[in-house]
């Protein structure tokens, strides 16, 4: 199954047949299907030392990183072939 974005949704591409889904309609195990390695999603933190930070986060909610701003979350993400999964 490849996994990539379209306009920001992603896109499962099983088989040659692609398939949007809007990521704020997965449930926890559907983000499994697709693969935790794969996909990641980010949420404001805070540092031990009380500095706002950004987290990131596998599909399940294992913590994989905690950095300082939002682009450098962003760069960790592609730079590790997953895609951002967009949370409200």
């Amino acid at each position: 199954m490849k996994v990539t974005t379209h306009n920001g949704k992603i896109v499962l591409a099983p088989d040659q047949q692609a398939m949007l889904l809007n990521t704020q309609d997965l449930s926890e195990h559907q983000f499994l299907i697709m693969g935790l390695t794969n996909v990641a999603y980010v949420r404001p933190s805070v540092t031990a030392d009380g500095h706002a930070a950004w987290a990131i986060h596998a599909a399940d909610g294992a913590l994989l990183s905690v950095v300082d701003d939002i682009e450098a979350a962003s760069r960790i993400i592609s730079k590790n072939d997953m895609v951002t999964a967009g949370l409200q």
